[in-house]
Parts: structure tokens; sequence; C-alpha cells
């Protein structure tokens, strides 16, 4: 009888709260850190273990302001060359708002408690929309790529939303905390346009969810 018991009792269920993490749903925010300004992301992000230690996610992400300092610096001589030779005050000012799309794997770092750094990558698509805008004029974003262009190679002019084919790598730590999952981590995200031309940001942030 007393060997029978002790098999019974190894397999009843885990109390509430303490089952083995099958996957989450997050959500949370951050910034950007590689581009020349610092500007608000938020993100969402689905996971599912394929095994205790590894799994695979899908995550999308929103950019507040990602345009690079080429760019940035062509809108301020564009608008200095225009006061001159308009003799009419311009005050232009760029914004490159972007979302990324992104399949990819993680690693867990066996550790023997919830919580667990990870590392891993994916690849997906990054999407960029450029805005270019003088205070007293309004949006003039396509006129501007009309007769300028794009600096930095990596917008095309002609099309309102650009989209380049992306790469990223993800580290950080997630903590499976009762029926809550939390996330802390880091992102960086490389989106590619040609040979010679590339769009690259850091992200760093807070996610939070919940686990299943």
């Amino acid at each position: 009888m007393l060997l029978g018991a002790v098999p019974a009792l190894a397999q009843q269920a885990p109390p509430a709260g303490r089952e083995p993490l099958r996957g989450y749903l997050i959500a949370g925010a951050g910034s950007s850190v590689s581009t020349p300004q610092t500007a608000l992301t938020v993100n969402a992000e689905i996971a599912e273990n394929v095994t205790s230690d590894v799994q695979v996610y899908i995550s999308a992400a929103f950019y507040d302001d990602i345009m690079s300092q080429a760019a940035k610096d062509e809108i301020a001589l564009v608008g200095d060359a225009l006061e001159a030779i308009t003799l009419q005050p311009w005050s232009l000012e760029g914004r490159d708002r972007a979302r990324s799309f992104t399949v990819g794997g993680k690693f867990l770092v066996p550790t023997g408690s919830p919580v667990r750094p990870y590392i891993g990558g994916g690849l997906g698509v990054l999407n960029i929309h450029r805005f270019i805008r003088d205070q007293f004029r309004g949006n003039i974003t396509d006129a501007y790529g009309a007769q300028f262009g794009s600096a930095d190679g990596v917008f095309d002019p002609t099309q309102d939303n650009t989209n380049h084919p992306m790469a990223e790598v993800a580290a950080g730590v997630g903590a499976a905390i009762r029926r809550a999952y939390v996330d802390i981590g880091y992102r960086w995200r490389k989106g590619f346009h040609n040979v010679n031309d590339s769009v690259e940001v850091s992200q760093v942030g807070v996610s939070v969810g919940v686990k299943f």
C-alpha cells in the first residue's frame, strides 16, 4: 500500500499558479536607443514552448521615430537653403514611424527557477512611414520626397510606406510569477534595403502579460 501511494502522490497536479510554462501573451513599452533620438516603442508578443528550454514566438512592435541622423541633417540643410532662396521662414522637422513583425525562436537558460534568461532571434518585415512637416506649411512629405529624395537610402520617396526584410536578435530575462509573465528584454533589429543601405534600431523595454 505504501509503494502504491508514492506514485499516486507524484502524479498529483501542481498547485494552481505553478503549472509548467507552456507559453505566454505579453505587451509592453520601452524606448529605441540606437537612433539619434530616444523615442517611444510599444510591442506585443505571443510565444509557445516547443520544449522546456526552447520557445517559438511572434512579435509586433511600433516605433514612434527611427529616422537616421543622415536624413535629419539633410532636412535641416534643405530648410536653411529654402529660407535663403525664398526669403521666407522655413522650419522643417522629420519623423520615421515604423512597425515590425517578427517570427523567431528563443533558448531559455536552465536555472531551476521561474526566472530564466534567454537569447534568440528571428526574421520579419520592417515597415517605415516617413513624415516631413514645415511649421508654417504643414505636411510636405510628398513634395519633399519628389524634390529631394532620401538621403539615407532606406525610404522610397515615391511610396507612402516602405517595407524592408528584417533580422532580429533578442536577449533578456523572463519570469513566470503565478499566472503572470514578465519580460525585461533587448531587441536589435536591422532592416535591409540593398547592399549599401540598411536601417538599424535597438529597443529596450518591459512587457507583462499572462502565461498559459
